[in-house]
């Protein structure tokens, strides 16, 4: 138990935002790992990009705040 007045709610540093954002990504790459041997899938090109996409994100000025969004 705790006193919301007490105790305020905890506001994420930016080392926290981004740690959570590597997890997410890593957790998308991990649901898409299927795609890359299955050339033949009408939508590899677009799961490939997505992919990249998800890759270059912490490198991007967009990180952490705006993630990439599936392109299938």
């Amino acid at each position: 138990y705790f006193d919301q007045e007490i105790m305020p709610d905890h506001v994420a540093t930016a080392d926290e935002l981004a740690s959570d954002a590597r997890d997410w990504r890593d957790g998308e790459l991990k649901s898409t790992d299927w795609i890359a041997p299955v050339t033949d899938h009408p939508q590899h090109s677009a799961y490939i990009a997505y992919r990249k996409k998800l890759r270059d994100w912490p490198s991007t000025s967009g990180f952490p705040a705006t993630k990439p969004t599936k392109g299938y």
